[in-house]
């Protein structure tokens, strides 16, 4: 079967797909992209998540850079990959290859290239890179897995441990002093992924109170999805409503993405958390800047945006869209999927540091988020209610959805006249009423996802509801 990459790397189902000679596949064409760009003589560095056998995965991934005439910085243990996108700029290594496939369910993993910028491969370098996997010329010099001591054996490989260096840079972006000077009590929820030794530990060297669950290793993520929102975060929703806790903290697997909940216990939408940070950036950190947002992000962020008489720009879902304008300059960019990415730091997703901005913001008002949210609602002068359908893509369903997206869009939708049509990415409605609502296949897993933004709860329903009709049925 083809590799293809998606939204953000490569991801299959292990032991069907994402086998040990398709990671070498896969790496000997980075290795090839590395020679005709010019970067391979700068080594790559190489890292995994917690997932199954995601470790022996990069340790066949580095074998074959070797095999292939590269350097290797292999970290040495799992590692979030904001901290493996910073390495990388760092080091001013090539590129880097992560074993991980974020958020997906257990029985998935991943390959995610990132580029000497420290960014996710855009989509002309993982289309060069599917050409070369596909080409004559590709030659594999490894078949399989290899043991950790006979990988340290081999010249060109590198250990090292990139926790201080990354943590040192966090301490330049977050206000350490205002936290220490008005610690919080939180509960971090690692959902079993890279984000312990990080989050946590950091919040506690600043003097916070910090209850720390699923702080290990489990391949299978206590049986549900390492994605930082919904039944993942439960356990974590009810251990801050039943102590006393004013916020939850939570990293998905590969601590890109973040999750909050609030002081009553409540998961707060990640559109919100997005919003609130580029508040706080531009009204109390002096952040002179703009925004990039997904199609499929909130549009408080395009009020809040004109309020501060900042720029908005829009790309299609993905943070190597949103990566491409926080190279360019004065932008933070965010989605709604809980990924956001800052100018200056790295062009990709850290969960952690958004967790912490929170918890600065939190530290400097002695407010809750819940109150933030109503103070950021005066401010924009109207509510946004954001919602999230996900549909499994089955073989029945996907014609139908193509059909969808392809054909002629409806004049109305739930009752109201379409306003706008926009294609970026899948199909998005924009409605007189000032409501939009979405469709696009994911780039991840086999899902269709619906999007919908209305002002109120009923509206947010109705839109829902219509959207999953209009997508099986073709009704408006």
């Amino acid at each position: 079967m083809a590799i293809k990459f998606g939204t953000s790397g490569w991801r299959a189902i292990i032991a069907d797909e994402f086998t040990f000679i398709g990671v070498r596949r896969v790496t000997a064409a980075i290795a090839q992209y590395l020679r005709e760009t010019g970067q391979a003589d700068k080594g790559v560095v190489v890292s995994h998540d917690t997932r199954f056998f995601a470790d022996r995965f990069a340790w066949a991934a580095a074998a074959e850079l070797l095999d292939q005439g590269l350097t290797v910085r292999l970290t040495d243990r799992d590692t979030p990959t904001p901290v493996v996108a910073y390495s990388i700029i760092l080091g001013n290594h090539g590129g880097a290859i992560n074993l991980t496939a974020s958020h997906n369910p257990p029985q998935y993993c991943g390959l995610k290239f990132n580029d000497y910028r420290g960014a996710n491969a855009s989509s002309e370098v993982t289309d060069r890179v599917e050409e070369l996997l596909n080409s004559d010329s590709l030659v594999v010099r490894g078949e399989g897995t290899i043991e950790l001591e006979d990988l340290l054996k081999r010249d060109g490989i590198e250990v090292f441990s990139p926790r201080e260096a990354y943590l040192a840079r966090i301490e330049e972006l977050v206000d350490t002093k205002v936290i220490r000077e008005n610690p919080l009590s939180v509960v971090v929820d690692c959902l079993y992924g890279t984000c312990r030794g990080y989050l946590p530990e950091f919040l506690m060297e600043l003097g916070c109170e910090v209850e720390v669950i699923h702080a290990h290793r489990d391949a299978y993520f206590g049986g549900h999805t390492p994605e930082p929102s919904g039944a993942s975060v439960e356990e974590l929703c009810q251990t801050v409503k039943k102590g006393k806790a004013i916020v939850g903290l939570a990293c998905d697997g590969d601590a890109d993405r973040f999750g909050i909940v609030d002081s009553t216990g409540h998961y707060v939408d990640a559109n919100m958390i997005f919003t609130l940070v580029f508040w706080h950036l531009a009204k109390v950190k002096g952040w002179s800047g703009g925004v990039a947002r997904s199609v499929a992000t909130t549009h408080l962020i395009d009020a809040l945006a004109k309020k501060l008489d900042r720029p908005v720009h829009q790309t299609p879902v993905g943070i190597k869209w949103l990566a491409e304008w926080v190279l360019k300059g004065d932008v933070v960019g965010g989605e709604e999927s809980a990924g956001v990415s800052f100018r200056g730091h790295v062009p990709d997703k850290d969960g952690i540091l958004v967790n912490l901005l929170i918890v600065e913001m939190m530290a400097r008002s002695g407010k809750t988020v819940r109150q933030l949210i109503e103070d950021l609602y005066i401010e924009v002068g109207r509510k946004y209610l954001h919602g999230r359908l996900n549909l499994r893509l089955t073989e029945e369903l996907a014609p139908i959805v193509r059909a969808r997206l392809h054909e002629e869009p409806p004049k109305t939708f739930a009752g109201v006249a379409v306003r706008r049509v926009d294609r970026t990415d899948g199909l998005k409605l924009e409605l007189a009423d000032d409501c939009w609502a979405m469709l696009r296949p994911s780039g991840t897993e086999p899902k269709i996802r619906i999007y919908c933004e209305a002002h109120d709860d009923d509206r947010l329903g109705e839109l829902i509801a219509a959207a999953k009709v209009f997508l099986l049925e073709g009704k408006v």
